[in-house]
């Protein structure tokens, strides 16, 4: 259960000592190689059969390490290559304005610190597990990847409560939570569903109402965070995203000239 992390990750709540750090020199002890193991074990005996292509070759892409904590500098060398993406260490929460504007910058704002091993499914704050499983595979997706740069580019532009509120709720739906269709099958990609337990099987457990995804739909469904998920969005690709982004910001700018 990570939706308390993934709400202030949204709001961008801001901690002491915020902001870009330095990645050099960090290390992980055994313990914590050793939590990481364990979370990615967890999760990749059900994500081969329910997680999207994009993801799943994202973490062969990066070749990413299951079973220890990753370094950065060893993915940055393969995530620049592929998208121009790259990922920058913080100290915790960082405010809303530098969130989006690192992501319009194709910067991956992450900690650098994993759950401890009594948390191991419920967080307070972001860990490496959730930024980095969770996330950074997805960023490998060339469509995706501009996807999620042209939402952080159109978010630090608005001074509109409504319309953040409009785009905070599209970051949960589709980046947090999203599934979009393969082959006839619904699959996952939203980084709350690769890094958690409970919300993802919530998905396939005939509970939740699934529907086809509808930006009007989205952007005005407000969602609660102390409960699973009632409704998903399936994409219909990642595309489909892109082109919703650029629809709000045609949509918005058009309110200006009027």
């Amino acid at each position: 259960m990570e939706r308390a992390a993934q709400e202030q990750e949204l709001a961008g709540l801001k901690m002491d000592g915020a902001g870009f750090i330095s990645h050099e020199g960090r290390t992980y002890s055994e313990e914590e190689n050793a939590i990481w193991k364990l979370l990615c074990e967890r999760r990749m005996a059900k994500l081969p059969d329910t997680a999207c292509e994009a993801w799943l070759e994202g973490v062969e892409k990066l070749k990413m390490p299951l079973d220890r904590v990753p370094l950065f500098d060893e993915l940055n060398a393969n995530l620049r290559p592929l998208t121009g993406w790259e990922l920058r260490a913080v100290n915790g929460f960082i405010p809303a304005e530098m969130f989006f504007g690192s992501m319009g910058k194709r910067q991956f704002p992450s900690t650098l610190e994993i759950r401890p091993m009594d948390r191991l499914e419920y967080l307070q704050e972001p860990d490496i597990f959730h930024d980095v499983f969770g996330h950074v595979p997805m960023h490998t997706d060339p469509v995706f990847a501009d996807f999620v740069q042209e939402y952080g580019q159109l978010v630090t532009e608005l001074d509109d409560r409504d319309k953040f509120d409009a785009m905070a709720r599209l970051w949960w739906y589709t980046v947090e939570f999203g599934l979009v269709k393969e082959a006839g099958q619904v699959k996952l990609y939203g980084s709350g569903l690769m890094s958690s337990f409970g919300e993802a099987d919530n998905v396939f457990d005939g509970g939740p109402e699934i529907r086809p995804f509808d930006l009007d739909e989205v952007i005005s469904t407000p969602f609660r965070i102390d409960i699973y998920q009632p409704i998903f969005w399936v994409a219909e690709g990642f595309d489909q995203l892109r082109d919703s982004v650029q629809e709000l910001r045609r949509r918005w700018a058009e309110e200006l000239t009027n």
